[in-house]
Parts: structure tokens; sequence; C-alpha cells
């Protein structure tokens, strides 16, 4: 019998021998194979642009099933459903499924060079933990599920782990043809399939041997937003709001506290639960349901059709985005036209954000979004300054409700006027001590943050490196590191040790 290899497989053939080569250049002198490289490149991730290619359907994935977990083109399928944030998983799932709770797999404590984060995306070494253990390598199709697309209690996230353990495979350079969705989660292909909801899989899958850096990756700064690139975006001026700046930052938050000057509401922020708050300046806040009088949500809900649980229409998508794009309470569109337009998406520590980005890049195809992954956890932890005193009437003294605290005046937000700051509605000086535990003026988040309020001054343990005068995409540069074999970054920052992976020169040179 005449032996095939399917196209997919073929390709997959080209771009490893591809890689290989260039290797085999690099080392030896040898350039004429990097236009081959990029080719075989191109044509692994040539799908990912096309829109929702990121999501497969309940009825494609039963006929995968049915086949023996295999695809037409010879990929063996694995289903990893993804619990919910607080860990938990439901008594059955898709047959043949395997539970993760991923906050164990796709998140770690890291720099990006100021400050340690708690929430940062896991490094190469830790990834590879991840793939290893449930057999991953570039001949599997991976499908992620979870309970449903929707939000069904405080304590269940289904969709923000979902989408974040999705952007994670994509942070590190998995293609769209190697890891997928599955449009409507459990809820949608229960409706169809009843009989095939069983209970979780037992055991663990045939480990390999796969690493990150056998996949063509430096897809890190497509995909991951460091604190360089978004204060940097931040302290020129480059953000608008309206969406017309060189790039576009969005809070996807909710905002419902009313942000209120001599009694009249200027604007909604999100609720006072840091140190400091505001908006990032020029950023866009998100506000896809509610009004100007009561503030807006950004449920994850709003994205999926009632009916089916499935995703919503790109058209209905569409309509549904709107943001706060001037200083006031109205929300507007302000969808660019540019699909290549960079969009960074934030919310406290980049796991509710997710979703706002999986429809934005995925299902709209707006190829430059990314998320920014120490959101708003790092950004208010990075103020150089506190109040003189807590009693001060910079305090924000609403409450989430937009009522006044008893005794106290409404908020009387901040400004940084380029020596210090004001009070907005006497534009007087604001009586601000420096913060006794981070003094590196460079990475102060609050002279960039508009509508800034403040809290009391609080004991603070963040482990800040205030002699740092790097960029702030440590954890960019050690991950592509790690990827091209250069160095061990499981930790962070620039990392180092000896490597075997593509970094070192073949033999026969």
């Amino acid at each position: 019998m005449k032996k095939f290899i399917s196209k997919p497989a073929a390709l997959i053939k080209i771009m490893l021998l591809a890689v290989l080569a260039v290797s085999f250049a690099a080392a030896c002198g040898y350039d004429d194979v990097n236009e081959e490289k990029a080719q075989a490149i191109a044509a692994y991730y040539a799908g990912d642009a096309e829109p929702r290619s990121a999501l497969i359907d309940a009825e494609t994935l039963k006929s995968y099933i049915d086949a023996g977990y295999v695809t037409p083109d010879g990929k063996k399928v694995l289903i990893l459903h993804i619990a919910a944030q607080n860990g938990t998983l439901p008594a059955t799932t898709i047959k043949g499924a395997y539970g993760v709770a991923s906050d164990s797999y796709v998140m770690e404590a890291r720099s990006d060079g100021p400050i340690t984060d708690s929430a940062m995306v896991a490094s190469g070494a830790k990834m590879d933990s991840f793939l290893r253990a449930y057999g991953i390598d570039m001949n599997t199709l991976v499908v992620l599920t979870a309970k449903s697309l929707k939000n069904t209690v405080n304590t269940e996230s289904h969709s923000q782990m979902l989408a974040r353990a999705f952007w994670t495979f994509k942070y590190w350079g998995f293609s769209n043809n190697n890891v997928k969705i599955l449009d409507g989660a459990d809820s949608y292909f229960a409706t169809l399939y009843p009989t095939m909801m069983e209970s979780f899989r037992y055991g663990m899958p045939q480990p390999s041997t796969f690493s990150v850096k056998d996949l063509p990756g430096q897809q890190m700064d497509k995909y991951r937003a460091p604190i360089g690139e978004v204060l940097g975006y931040a302290a020129t001026g480059a953000l608008k709001a309206d969406g017309t700046g060189s790039a576009i930052m969005v809070s996807t938050m909710n905002a419902k506290t009313k942000l209120q000057v001599n009694g009249v509401t200027e604007t909604f922020v999100i609720g006072n639960t840091r140190f400091i708050e505001g908006r990032i300046n020029g950023e866009t806040q998100l506000a896809l349901s509610g009004n100007e009088t009561d503030g807006y949500d950004n449920s994850w809900n709003l994205y999926v059709d009632d009916v089916t649980g499935k995703f919503k229409t790109n058209e209905e998508l569409t309509a549904l985005i709107k943001g706060l794009t001037t200083d006031g309470t109205a929300a507007a569109s302000f969808l660019p036209a540019d699909k290549n337009k960079r969009i960074m998406f934030h919310c406290i520590t980049g796991r509710t954000t997710a979703p706002h980005w999986f429809v934005f890049k995925e299902l709209l195809g707006y190829t430059n979004a990314a998320i920014y992954d120490g959101s708003w956890q790092e950004w208010t932890n990075l103020s150089a300054y506190v109040p003189a005193n807590t009693q001060d009437t910079f305090v924000n003294q609403l409450y989430d409700n937009g009522t006044l605290i008893s005794g106290k005046a409404a908020t009387d937000y901040l400004s940084y006027n380029g020596t210090g700051f004001v009070k907005k509605s006497t534009n007087e000086n604001a009586n601000i001590d420096y913060s006794p535990v981070m003094r590196n003026l460079n990475w102060d988040t609050a002279r960039y943050t508009k509508f800034l309020t403040m809290g009391a001054p609080k004991n603070n343990t963040n482990t800040y490196d205030n002699e740092y005068a790097g960029d702030g995409r440590e954890i960019n540069t050690a991950d592509k590191n790690y990827q091209a074999g250069k160095g061990d970054a499981s930790s962070g920052g620039n990392g180092g040790g000896a490597s075997t992976g593509g970094g070192s020169a073949p033999a026969g040179c």
C-alpha cells in the first residue's frame, strides 16, 4: 500500500527541517536557508489571522472522537477541560477529557523589572512541564473546553481561565491549527450529545518530550504587553480614548463608581479596590452594558448567545462593543478600521480580561491584540506616592453605588501638572509625600494615571527594584531566550544556565 503524508503533516515536517537547517546554517556560517525557514513559519501561522479560526464546533469535535480522537490529517486530539478560577470541576465533561486547574500550569510569579507580580505568564520551564505531562507535541490538536462560556456565579469564572489558557498557548507559539476553544463549551456539546458526557478521564496521557523550543515561536511581543510598553504609551500621550491614537488600551473591569466633582458625575471608574485608582492616561474604559446614570458592566455573558451558549456572530459582537471614549459618561464605539492596530487589554490580574482579548483577537480578527499581563495589580503597586495623611480630601470618598461617605466631600481627583499633583476643582497643590517603599520614579505610574484618586497609606510587602534601569520587558526577553535555547528562564528575568535547546551547535561543523 502506498504511504501518504497529509498536507498539514508534511508542512510540519518541512517547517521542522527548515528550523534544523537554519540552526545548522547559523552555527556553520551559512544563511541561504533563512528564506525557506521564513516561508515554513509563515505557512504554519497562515490561518491564524482568519477570524474565528480558533474555534472548533461541537459537531466537528464529535467526529474526531468517533474516529478515535484523531483528525482526518492524523493529529491526535487532546481535550482539556479548564477548571473554574476557584479550581472546581463539574461532575461530568465531554467523553475522554482531562481536567486541568490552569493556575497550576499557565501562571507564575515573575518580574518585568521594577516589581514582581504574582500572576504573570508561565515561564518556558513551567510550560514545558505542562506540555510533557499531557503528551502534547506538534502532532496534537489541543481542544480547550470548560463548563460553559458564561460566568454562572462569581466563584465559577469559566471563560476567563479558558481564554487565559488559550492565550498562554498562543504566547508560546502554538498556531490555531494546534490549539482551539470549543464553541459553546460543554454546555452546548451536552445539548447535542448528552450520552457523551461522562466522568473525567482517569490517569494521564503518555508523556511527551516536547518543548516550546520545538515551536517556531518568538510570538511573545505580539500577544503580551509588558509594563515597559504600556508605560511608554501612557507617558508619551500615544493613547487616545476614542481609539485614534497610535495604540489602544482598554480597561475591561466594570466601571460603576461615580467620580464626582462638586456633586457632578464626570465619569465612571472601577471600584475602590486598590491603593490608587483611576484610568491609565488615554485608555478606553470598556462599557458594554449600562447607562450614563448608573455606570457600566462588562460581563463576558454578553458575548454569548442566550439560547445556544455559543459566541454571538461577529455582527452582533461589533454592535455590542462600546467604551467611554471621552472624559464623560457616554459610551460610543472605538473599534478601529485597521485590524493590525495595537490593542491592549487589562483587568486586575490579567485573568478576567482574557475573554475580551479572545473576542477581539480571535473572533473579530484584530491581529495585534495583546494582554497587559501585569494589569491593574502591577500598575497600581508602582505608585511612588502616598497621601500625607489619612484624612486628605483627595482620597476617593464614594462607595461603589455613588453615595457619599458620611461627613466627607465627593472625590476631588488629582492630575499631574509636570511638577506635582493638583486637585481637580481648585487647582491647588495636593500635599503628597514620597512613598517609603518605592522610590524608582522612572516607573512611577501615578503620574500617568488619569482621574487619579488615592487611598490611605498601607503596609506594602511588594519587592521593588529601586535601582532598575531596564526596559520593563524582562519576561518577554527571557522567554525568547529560553525558546531560542539561550538559557533557562524558569524564574523570570534574564535566565541563565546551560541549554539543550536550539541554541547548541549541531555536529559536523
